[in-house]
């Protein structure tokens, strides 16, 4: 008996020193509608891993858009700009940021499921392999 209560503290000691806190933090958010008919979006900000540990952006969902998928912009020998899938996420070590911008990786929006006008928000949740999922709200701005 004193040997299964022993064994009993023990488990909940180790499973109390595991838990861990997540520290993700998005700053620099924008979201910029494309001209036209609105068809697709992209979304640039700025994400600082502040865990102890590496992490990677796997994906992001929104109710707005009918897909999000992260891209990349990659630039041929021939000038021809293309946009590359990153199935695999975005990693990034501990304390590392990771600017996603205009002509590099960012994260793209298409099919709308309403026309988007300025002033609108958008939510967006973005999955970390990790740190799980953190909501995001953007305002569509005028300068957009």
């Amino acid at each position: 008996m004193l040997r299964a209560i022993f064994l009993s503290v023990a488990i909940s000691a180790v499973c109390f020193s595991e838990s861990v806190i997540a520290e993700i933090r998005v700053s620099d958010s924008l979201i910029k509608v494309s001209g036209g008919a609105g068809k697709s979006a992209a979304v640039f900000m700025t994400i600082k891993n502040d865990n102890d540990n590496s992490d990677r952006l796997m994906s992001a969902r929104t109710l707005v858009f009918k897909k999000a998928m992260l891209h990349d912009t990659i630039t041929s020998a021939d000038g021809v700009v293309k946009m590359k899938h990153l199935m695999m996420g975005i990693g990034f070590s501990n304390g590392e940021e990771v600017i996603l911008t205009s002509g590099g990786k960012h994260l793209m929006l298409m099919g709308p499921n309403k026309p988007i006008l300025t002033g609108d928000s958008v939510k967006i949740w973005l999955n970390f392999e990790n740190s799980g999922e953190i909501e995001i709200n953007l305002i569509v701005g005028q300068d957009n």
